[in-house]
């Protein structure tokens, strides 16, 4: 690859979110994990995955914000719109868990991993629309 198809391919906001959803859910996937086998026997799956999906939100919010949207304002703002995408992935999260893990009969690890995946696709246009919108004042 040349560096200017290199360039163009990093300049594509897409790009930069599915980098970034990527790394948020592999994160996601570790540190429920880790939980899960650290306190699994005690501390139901569900709880595991409300203090994981929190964690990852604080983390990830800068990622999101600075290289994948670039966007500007204010950051408190931006961050609770953020944390209202987060909170829409923590309710797909916990129905799919459930789902799977209740109902289909699969084990922890293998159904968070699916839900997992699922995830990030529907959030890209959220966020991009929505949580992290240019402002009217940047428009134009």
């Amino acid at each position: 690859m040349t560096a200017s198809v290199i360039v163009r391919v990093a300049a594509d906001q897409r790009v930069r979110y599915l980098a970034a959803g990527g790394a948020g859910a592999l994160l996601y996937y570790v540190l429920f994990s880790v939980g899960w086998l650290a306190v699994g026997r005690s501390v139901p799956y569900l709880v595991i995955a409300v203090v994981v999906s929190t964690i990852c939100a604080v983390g990830t919010y800068p990622i999101y914000r600075l290289l994948v949207f670039r966007a500007g304002g204010p950051v408190l703002r931006g961050f609770l719109r953020f944390y209202v995408l987060c909170l829409g992935s923590l309710m797909w999260t916990l129905f799919g868990l459930s789902l799977l893990v209740e109902v289909v009969g699969l084990h922890v690890l293998l159904a968070q991993a699916i839900v997992v995946i699922t995830g990030p696709v529907v959030n890209y246009q959220a966020g991009r629309l929505w949580a992290f919108r240019p402002s009217a004042a940047r428009q134009g």
